[in-house]
């Protein structure tokens, strides 16, 4: 993972005639993080409008941004520039531009990033401010590697090592070279990657690096030693460095026996690379239900690459009932999450109301006044429910469409397929159909958690089901998918899972009954300002139950309908001569 190392300011203060401020500074960051907020706010309260304001409020923005509460963190910095703007301070002014910058970068908002860290820059390479310099330069570097633009991060970093290195910083410098042999290995150029890495080994980190980076530098050197080389003796030397510090600072080591069990993999020693997963599965955290599939997962294939159908099936068995546990988890925390995040907004609407009733006069104009804005904020809060509630009406939908797609009769359906091949002697369709159905839960819980997706993501986890299904039902039909050329799909946004339910409807009901091969066709188009989808099957048509049951149709018109009136409009189902035809359009968005 990419590493972006926050930089503290050398912006200082001089002694003020109320206290020293240097060491009032030392004193709070001695303080958790939680904690600091409310120590830097009780100095605001203090000295609000005098010279220390931009300062405080730059130091309350920077515990925000550490605390990742971005939103937070962008108000104060704004605030701080606005009193700066009337002054000549550069270097104060240069540090909240750049984690003004960061604080959007955080936001996913890289246009905005970008402006405002090069105007950070611009400042402190007037002032020759060395340490924003290489602040500015390695929040550049972190929002090229996110765009993927790595000869850009390459650049960059290069300038913060060379800073660090004039500075003789020895701990930025390491930072940097590691940042740099991560975007070489994401490029795919191992040899560059090792020599980075060999670099770091030069500079001693045992000396400098934090004890889970130091875990980290290990366990990559290790890989690509072996990727460039094949040199397993010296691979396994670095792991084992790894594992003694870990041991030495009783940090898990689930990771490291990952790492040991996929070298043995690679060089086909099955018995040392199953001893290795099950090692990891010992150590990994019993709440980490995500790395915990992963193992049973590498385990499963290895049985599979044995032949031990025995201790394959209960190695399915085993993951089934993690994955089991994982779904309800999920589901109980997501709701704990939105009943929270509501009692935190009325806690803040609480404290709202109660600051504004101490304020009031006895002057009646003035009350009058008072009541008239009171009147505009219980409307303001009207509306925020009624966002609240929309909100929530759309992850209920998400729960739904989550249970719809992966429920237990599809699941048990495809691992009973697998089962038969297992039972049939064709291990490998065993394994490729294991390894896609694997992938396929991995895709429902991560796009089930974002408002939307790429394109090219989602027609991924559609080919992905489809394939599933075709195998579950013995290729008893085809389908093809037909792109415009005017859409990109790795830049076209939409919601999740659209079509699913879809092609879902005609392989369970519409081929259900049908004594010839089945055919879907799916037809992505842009119509406008609008990305349009047409689905259209050869199955028994369209016959809509009759129930009270709330099928996955239902929830897609819903869902439809908490989009838009547009949207919900655009939506049609028709009957052909043979089959069904389902269309529907949404706002074309792009990333």
């Amino acid at each position: 993972m990419f590493l972006s190392i926050l930089f503290f300011s050398s912006c200082k203060k001089k002694e003020t005639g109320q206290f020293d401020l240097i060491k009032v500074k030392k004193e709070i960051k001695k303080k958790p993080s939680y904690k600091r907020i409310a120590a830097w706010d009780s100095l605001l309260r203090l000295h609000r409008n005098d010279t220390l304001t931009p300062y405080l409020y730059y130091q309350r923005g920077y515990s925000y941004f550490f605390l990742n509460q971005n939103d937070q963190a962008i108000e104060d910095f704004t605030k701080s520039i606005n009193l700066l703007n009337k002054s000549n301070n550069k270097e104060m002014l240069a540090a909240n531009y750049i984690y003004l910058g960061a604080s959007f970068s955080e936001r996913k908002e890289q246009k905005i990033a970008t402006k405002y860290i090069i105007k950070g820059l611009k400042l402190a390479t007037e002032i020759n401010d060395q340490n924003l310099m290489g602040g500015g330069y390695r929040e550049l570097a972190h929002i090229y590697y996110l765009n993927e633009d790595y000869d850009k991060t390459i650049e960059y970093l290069k300038k913060v090592a060379d800073i660090a290195k004039k500075n003789k910083n020895l701990a930025d410098v390491i930072v940097s070279y590691n940042n740099i042999a991560i975007v070489y290995k994401d490029q795919g150029n191992d040899s560059m990657a090792l020599n980075y890495y060999h670099k770091i080994s030069e500079l001693n980190p045992e000396k400098v690096m934090e004890p889970y980076n130091l875990i980290i530098f290990y366990n990559n050197f290790g890989e690509n030693i072996y990727n460039t080389s094949k040199d397993k003796s010296k691979a396994l030397e670095y792991f084992n460095k790894s594992l003694n510090v870990a041991f030495k600072n009783k940090i898990r080591p689930d990771a490291i026996y990952s790492y040991f069990a996929s070298l043995y993999e690679k060089t086909n020693q099955i018995d040392s690379a199953k001893y290795y997963y099950k090692k990891s599965l010992e150590t990994v955290d019993s709440t980490n239900y995500e790395n915990q599939l992963y193992l049973h997962s590498k385990l499963i294939e290895m049985e599979l690459k044995q032949q031990h159908n025995i201790k394959l099936l209960k190695s399915v068995k085993t993951k089934d009932s993690i994955e089991t546990i994982y779904i309800k988890k999920f589901t109980s925390d997501n709701k704990l999450d939105l009943e929270n995040n509501l009692k935190i907004l009325t806690q803040q609407q609480e404290l709202e109301q109660a600051k504004k009733i101490n304020k009031k006069n006895k002057i009646i104009f003035i009350f009058i006044i008072i009541m008239f804005v009171l009147g505009l904020i219980i409307s303001f809060q009207f509306n925020r429910f009624d966002i609240l509630k929309h909100k929530q009406e759309l992850f209920k939908l998400e729960q739904k469409i989550l249970r719809s797609q992966m429920n237990p009769h599809f699941i048990f359906n495809v691992l009973g397929a697998i089962q038969s091949t297992l039972l049939e002697n064709n291990p490998i369709a065993s394994a490729t159909y294991l390894s896609r159905f694997a992938k396929l839960i991995r895709q429902n819980f991560d796009f089930i958690q974002r408002k939307q997706i790429s394109l090219k993501e989602e027609l991924d986890m559609i080919h992905n089901y489809l394939d599933t299904q075709k195998f579950r039902f013995k290729e008893k039909f085809d389908y093809i998918i037909n792109v415009d050329k005017h859409l990109s799909p790795q830049e076209v946004m939409v919601p999740p899972m659209i079509l699913q339910p879809f092609v879902e409807n005609s392989i369970e009901h519409g081929f259900a009954d049908i004594s010839y091969k089945g055919h879907i066709h799916i037809n992505i188009s842009k119509k406008d300002d609008k990305v349009c989808f047409e689905i259209i099957d050869n199955g028994s048509g369209y016959n809509p139950k009759k129930d009270n049951k709330e099928h996955a149709l239902d929830i897609f018109k819903k869902r439809l309908f908490l989009i838009g009136k547009e949207t919900f409009e655009s939506y049609k189902i028709s009957r052909l001569e043979q089959g069904t035809k389902v269309i529907f359009c949404f706002d074309l968005v792009t990333a």
